[in-house]
């Protein structure tokens, strides 16, 4: 018994006449015809009998009606469930990140994703950039979002582009530069900083002090922290003054001066890291939804247009 003759029954059965049904399916007579009577002898019992123009159910067929129109629908979804499978959107997905929830995007398309999407299972693991390396090679991990430069990842791994915010500086507001720093970074080489505390040459901080020294700006006296959540607050209490994200400084708070940098060098990306060979159809979904998200983003911050 196939779906076919349960959607052929279904639709005579509906209609109490071979021929207009015939019609409907696409199909001549003949062969509408020879499915029903497969169909019945497959189940050893009549569904129809002939009256006048047209036919009516049996007692049998009556009873079978209601599960053939069952049949057909769990067929339905049955293959929805498959094709929704192939897109990627059923599975699991283990995503890491560590500070990376500061960024707007983030935060955005996560929620999107578990609104869309609600047959995929998302688990959100927070770990230093070094952790979520070792745990992506180890299939810990499906992806993770970090702050890394390209040329620290291992060999297995590969980086998507996802979101770029500027850095600002964030000095105490009764700072003697609070009303006069002019961007030179250079004349903070003697104030003491408060930066995130993360593996040496990978994460936010190498990038930032990589960027101040391209800017003549080298730090000697550093306070790391292993929240990012506290440097306004330790800001803001006079210990140092710090640069990071533009997004973070939604946590600001009474005490702070926030000073764009405008040098093209103060930029802060977060990326979306995978594993090369990644085959998994859920896992490389979010990947594309990632990509999408971050252009609908860009455009809706730039008020340009998508390319037709």
């Amino acid at each position: 018994m196939e779906l076919r003759h349960l959607k052929a029954f279904v639709v005579a059965a509906d209609l109490q006449h071979f021929s207009r049904a015939a019609e409907q399916l696409g199909i001549a007579q003949p062969a509408l015809s020879q499915l029903m009577r497969t169909l019945e002898s497959e189940l050893g019992l009549a569904l129809f009998r002939r009256e006048n123009r047209g036919v009516v159910l049996t007692a049998a067929g009556e009873a079978f009606l209601p599960h053939a129109r069952q049949s057909i629908e769990s067929g339905k979804l049955a293959i929805a469930a498959a094709r929704r499978a192939r897109r990627g959107e059923v599975g699991e997905i283990n995503i890491g990140y560590h500070s990376a929830l500061f960024e707007a995007n983030l935060p955005q398309l996560l929620r999107h994703y578990f609104s869309t999407f609600p047959d995929v299972k998302v688990s959100l693991v927070d770990a230093g950039i070094s952790a979520q390396f070792e745990m992506l090679l180890d299939h810990k991990l499906d992806l993770a979002f970090a702050r890394v430069f390209k040329d620290h990842l291992p060999d297995r791994l590969r980086i998507h582009q996802f979101s770029k915010s500027r850095l600002v500086l964030l000095i105490p507001d009764n700072h003697e530069l609070a009303d006069s720093f002019t961007s030179d970074l250079s004349t903070l080489r003697h104030e003491k900083f408060v930066f995130l505390q993360d593996a040496a040459g990978i994460g936010l901080t190498s990038h930032t002090l990589q960027a101040c020294r391209q800017n003549h700006l080298h730090p000697e006296n550093i306070m790391y922290v292993p929240s990012l959540m506290s440097i306004p607050g330790l800001v803001a209490a006079g210990i140092g003054l710090s640069i990071v994200p533009e997004t973070i400084t939604h946590l600001t708070m009474p005490g702070i001066r926030i000073v764009p940098l405008d040098q093209p060098e103060m930029v802060s990306e977060l990326l979306l890291i995978s594993r090369i060979d990644e085959r998994s159809s859920a896992v490389l979904h979010f990947i594309n939804e990632a990509h999408g998200w971050d252009e609908a983003a860009e455009m809706k911050k730039t008020g340009t247009k998508p390319q037709p």
